[in-house]
């Protein structure tokens, strides 16, 4: 079998695990199915992408299981035909269509996709760049409200250059997202920085206890997330390096978050490994996302033969 066939088979099979794994969410409806169906179907295959460039994946599953979401990204010369497609069938509105051509000409990334997601008895979706741009020109981007001046103030004050990702949704009540790499050279100087990013953004600082088991995840690749929508900071998360489901559990224990019990059953069917954890604060509520990359379905063949009676 070619590299191309190869390719195309894991393409497949991660495809149908991410469906599999819906029939465990009470949170996903019946009608619902047909919008996760379709993001699905607009991701390029291995066919698609310049040189059979590789796609990557990303699932998150909330501690509580009240959350669900899918990303995908690559190469922008195979995703945004998928995209445009995509979009056109969401009856995307020509304001929308219009922010991702003016910012995908302003930054030219050099990854580019599209993401769903459910919670609040809602679907979302949108897309989202994954390569770093200068702040500079991200700042440009935006218009003149309180949540620009607070980001421009921390940004300085902290002397980092550059963001990580971009995510922007569609639909009523967009919002954008920007991801932060946190200064410092060790987690504890990260975490530092977390604490007081959570202060300044959201009037409260993290939880003694999450600081300190933070503090203990000895991987200095921490960052923050800040959701704007309507010109303010709605959402601030703390992006925290992948640690065990059982050291994610002790986590949300310590944010006072909750875990349903079926959590560590369903991260392990969906993937081998945990990506990163999100702790997220929007107002008075809390959570914690867990995000994994989805892998081949057909992995969990043997366990679903060996159930069978008789």
């Amino acid at each position: 079998m070619s590299s191309l066939d190869l390719a195309l088979q894991r393409a497949l099979s991660v495809r149908l695990n991410l469906q599999i794994s819906l029939s465990q969410l009470a949170i996903v409806e019946e009608w619902m199915d047909i919008h996760l169906d379709r993001w699905l179907e607009h991701l390029p295959m291995p066919p698609d992408m310049p040189d059979a460039q590789a796609v990557t994946y990303l699932a998150m599953l909330a501690s509580d299981l009240r959350r669900v979401w899918w990303g995908a990204w690559g190469d922008p010369r195979g995703f945004v035909p998928k995209m445009a497609d995509y979009f056109k069938l969401c009856n995307i509105a020509k304001s929308d269509a219009a922010l991702l051509d003016q910012i995908g000409e302003q930054l030219e990334p050099k990854l580019a996709g599209s993401w769903i997601g459910v919670w609040g008895g809602k679907v979302t979706t949108g897309w989202h760049f994954w390569d770093p741009h200068p702040w500079s020109v991200v700042e440009s981007m935006f218009g003149t409200h309180e949540a620009k001046y607070q980001l421009k103030k921390w940004v300085e004050d902290h002397q980092i250059e550059r963001i990580e990702r971009f995510t922007q949704s569609i639909g009523d009540v967009a919002f954008s997202e920007v991801e932060l790499a946190l200064p410092g050279a060790t987690s504890d100087e990260q975490v530092t920085a977390l604490d007081a990013a959570f202060t300044a953004f959201t009037g409260a600082p993290l939880e003694p206890a999450l600081v300190a088991g933070l503090r203990a995840i000895d991987v200095p690749q921490f960052a923050l997330s800040a959701r704007i929508r309507g010109g303010k900071i709605s959402r601030l998360g703390a992006l925290i390096p992948g640690i065990a489901i059982d050291d994610v559990q002790r986590l949300c224990g310590d944010a006072k978050v909750p875990v349903d019990p079926r959590l560590p059953k369903l991260v392990g069917a969906l993937g081998e490994g945990i990506s990163r954890i999100e702790y997220g604060r929007a107002g008075d509520r809390a959570g914690v996302d867990v995000y994994l990359e989805p892998t081949d379905a057909a992995t969990r063949a043997p366990e679903q033969a060996s159930s069978q009676a008789n």
